[in-house]
């Protein structure tokens, strides 16, 4: 084989890569199981009222419009649900975007339990957006409180 062929052959397989990669689906759709229970855990995130949007979806739409405003580059990933086992599923949508020197990855998840039909914050990213009424208490927070609470002459000796 003389260095043409090699070259030919190598620039085909570089364009049937390139053609692979093109030819799959980029998004626009959720990645979601096929299973409806699936589907109803992704709706009651998206619809779940948010702390300062009718929705969650809304909320998270808000986000990426304003750093769009803002001129920041950003990916904005698809919905996705996982079961977590059988009636709790954890739905999540990342949003990637452009910082000083790399790029932020912030994992937007919430825990959906389908019996109660409850909604729970996963990831430190969605607290930002929930109700402050459905947070989790913080770690240690009755001792913390406890301590604040306590006047000044009531810890000093004597």
């Amino acid at each position: 084989m003389n260095i043409r062929s090699l070259l030919w052959i190598g620039v085909l397989g570089v364009l049937v890569v390139v053609g692979f990669l093109f030819s799959r689906p980029q998004g626009g759709t959720p990645d979601i199981p096929d299973d409806p229970r699936a589907h109803e855990a992704l709706e009651l995130v998206r619809s779940h009222p948010a702390r300062n949007d009718p929705t969650l979806e809304d909320a998270i739409n808000r986000y990426v419009e304003e750093l769009r405003a803002q001129g920041t580059s950003l990916h904005r990933g698809e919905w996705q649900v996982g079961k977590e086992r059988d009636g709790v599923y954890a739905v999540r949508i990342l949003v990637r975007e452009k910082g000083f020197n790399e790029w932020i990855e912030r994992e937007f998840a919430w825990r959906v339990t389908l019996k109660d039909k409850t909604v729970r914050v996963i990831s430190l990213a969605a607290i930002h957006f929930m109700p402050f009424h459905e947070l989790p208490p913080l770690p240690h927070q009755d001792q913390i409180s406890g301590t604040l609470m306590e006047s000044p002459l009531e810890t000093q000796p004597g």
